[in-house]
């Protein structure tokens, strides 16, 4: 990677056609830009947002440049976790774990180390461990639950993490959890493009209480999740809702319409699943 910001910021600038005094107007004295650029200083975090404002650039997209166009080993971990299906199988979980592990060999980070640790519940669920009985299925929910139980907010990677957990809860304390969780998703609900993930979390929380026979709960969770869906045409997500919302009010034509969503989709994998939901429950 390289460490010369200044200069790469430069040529981002001149190959926009912008000069230092049309970047800091009257908001910067020039002199700011001018030593950040030929590498004298490093300019404050608000000047530097400022200056990354002024060319259109985000953080994210300026260290990508610096990364000569390509991710880091750290933003390809992320970018893969961003860019998961909505329903990864194993290997998907596996590989990903994988580059976890090996950026840890190198590395201290903090949020990568929370992300394998919460690639390791979805491995031990997909490996058939038992929710009620496993202890390593206990022990790797309880490692992410100490972290997330002494904060007094849950911010986007937080309630990532909790997603993976819901189960660990006794349904009897879920509303609890539940009410923060939908406290949390309101404050969020302008960012950037995060509705997948809060359709994500949405459908996984009503998928708890549908399980405990909680159907009036789930139904209002559920309709949270297909708004959203339909919000942003996310079509195997609205046909997982129209099912699960069918099956909760007794209604063979709304699980129908789920149903041929998913086939529209091709999601063969979720369509046998939810075909034996159907023929379980209703």
């Amino acid at each position: 990677m390289r460490w010369d910001f200044g200069q790469i910021y430069k040529q981002i600038r001149q190959s926009k056609g912008l000069t230092q005094a049309e970047v800091c107007g009257n908001e910067i004295a020039r002199s700011t830009l001018a030593n950040f650029e030929t590498g004298i200083s490093i300019p404050k975090f608000e000047t530097m947002v400022f200056f990354l404002d002024q060319i259109d650039m985000s953080i994210e997209e300026f260290r990508y440049i610096c990364h000569e166009f390509q991710p880091s080993e750290r933003q390809s971990i992320l970018y893969s976790l961003q860019n998961l299906p909505p329903y990864p199988n194993l290997e998907t979980f596996e590989q990903l774990q994988n580059q976890c592990e090996n950026y840890l060999t190198f590395h201290y980070d903090v949020p990568i180390k929370h992300l394998s640790d919460m690639l390791s519940i979805y491995i031990l669920l997909y490996q058939g461990e038992s929710i009620a009985s496993s202890k390593k299925l206990y022990k790797a929910t309880q490692k992410i639950w100490e972290y997330l139980e002494k904060q007094d907010t849950w911010y986007e990677s937080d309630l990532r993490l909790l997603r993976t957990i819901l189960h660990h809860f006794p349904i009897e304390v879920l509303p609890d959890i539940t009410d923060k969780i939908l406290e949390s998703l309101k404050k969020y609900k302008n960012y950037r493009n995060i509705k997948p993930f809060q359709i994500a979390l949405l459908t996984n929380l009503s998928n708890i209480y549908f399980h405990a026979g909680q159907t009036s709960d789930c139904e209002k969770i559920i309709n949270l999740a297909i708004e959203l869906a339909k919000q942003i045409k996310h079509y195997v997500y609205l046909g997982t809702g129209y099912i699960r919302l069918g099956i909760c009010r007794g209604d063979d034509a709304l699980i129908e319409n789920g149903l041929a969503l998913l086939r529209l989709t091709d999601e063969q994998d979720l369509l046998i699943m939810l075909e034996e939901e159907v023929n379980k429950y209703r």
